[in-house]
């Protein structure tokens, strides 16, 4: 046997090989003090088979154990720096489906949620929420939100005036966060909570610019984004809402098509607090009467 050959044998036996074609007797794991399984592999440059000692499955198992722990704390950490990223964090958490009322006009969009929910890891389409300001459509998607973050999703709520906002002090340079950690932090969620989308009256190109950045970032990476917004159904069919994000509609047309559009028909809750209370009568029996009006 030459020099290279001799080598590869002693690697082969170190490596729990045994070094005849009989079965050698069997190892005790250290941990779990059973006899560690055996198998025949073919030798690498004979044409036999040979014995081999494997892994524990013990050993296996702590292991996979190991990896899985590793994997949720780099999981946690990434969650945990993306959620900082969410506005208002303090009132997000507290928006639940358990504190959410139901109510009449908003049970497509619940269920719009709901579908999202449930086929969370297997489709990436996203919703898009339109309706009157107060109907609910910020505590909907922030409840879903906080469903995902429960089941280990990376989640960024975060309203349009505060992205931009952020986004804009980049240019400074003391700022804390610098453009690409935002903008990054955007693209990796798994998933982005868009709040108020289309509430700028007027677009810089800048803000154009990074709207369609994150979208079709987003789209390009096969992650949704959940958007809720104050347009009115007239609005939402205008022609001028598509040509407000670029000259052509391209950017409103990719939002249209990735996504799941669903009308919220309820009204402001706390517009029907405040003239339900005037007239002495429940929020239910005047929004009746305001819908039959």
């Amino acid at each position: 046997m030459d020099k290279v050959a001799e080598e590869m044998q002693n690697l082969l036996e170190n490596s729990g090989m045994s070094n005849s074609i009989s079965k050698p007797d069997p190892l005790i794991c250290e941990d779990c003090k059973e006899e560690r399984p055996m198998t025949q592999v073919k030798h690498p440059f004979k044409d036999e088979l040979r014995w081999v000692h494997c892994a524990c499955p013990c050993k296996i198992k702590q292991m996979e154990d190991f990896d899985r722990e590793q994997k949720n704390k780099e999981r946690q950490v990434r969650i945990n720096r993306l959620l900082r990223l969410s506005s208002s964090m303090e009132d997000i958490k507290a928006m639940t489906f358990q504190n959410y009322k139901r109510r009449k006009g908003a049970e497509n969009a619940h269920e719009e949620i709901a579908k999202a929910l449930r086929n969370f890891g297997d489709s990436k389409e996203g919703v898009f929420i339109f309706g009157e300001t107060g109907n609910g459509k910020s505590h909907l998607t922030a409840a879903g939100g906080n469903e995902l973050i429960r089941q280990g999703y990376a989640v960024i709520f975060i309203t349009e005036k505060d992205l931009f906002s952020r986004l804009l002090a980049t240019k400074n340079f003391k700022n804390k966060e610098s453009f690409h950690e935002i903008m990054g932090a955007c693209l990796d969620a798994d998933l982005l909570i868009w709040d108020d989308f289309l509430s700028s009256q007027r677009l810089s190109n800048d803000e154009k610019d990074w709207m369609f950045q994150i979208i079709n970032g987003r789209e390009r990476a096969n992650k949704p984004i959940w958007y809720t917004s104050n347009l009115t159904p007239a609005e939402f069919n205008s022609d001028a809402t598509a040509y407000m994000l670029d000259d052509k509609g391209r950017t409103w047309w990719r939002i249209i098509g990735n996504n799941n559009c669903v009308f919220n028909e309820a009204m402001n809750y706390r517009k029907s607090q405040a003239f339900a209370k005037a007239m002495g009568i429940s929020v239910e029996e005047y929004e009746k009467r305001a819908g039959g009006a």
